[in-house]
């Protein structure tokens, strides 16, 4: 399993996530990005997800550097 975490008051609002999947990432009402699907604790979106090949992706491409997967032990 991997941990995605979205550390929303560092996000550019750059889009790089969205236009990789528009199914895991979208802007919300602030023009911020956000996971779908995650919990929103301290404007911290988190997600344990089985698959991490989009969100390392996205991580990859994020010019805030917001977006940070790690494997959970």
């Amino acid at each position: 399993m991997y941990q995605v975490i979205l550390e929303r008051d560092d996000c550019t609002m750059c889009g790089h996530c969205v236009e990789i999947d528009e199914t895991k990432f979208n802007f919300d009402e602030d023009d911020r990005a956000m996971i779908i699907g995650a919990q929103r604790e301290d404007n911290v979106d988190e997600l344990t997800v089985e698959e991490s090949e989009i969100y390392e992706e996205a991580e990859e491409n994020c010019t805030g550097q917001c977006i940070e997967v790690f494997e959970e032990d």
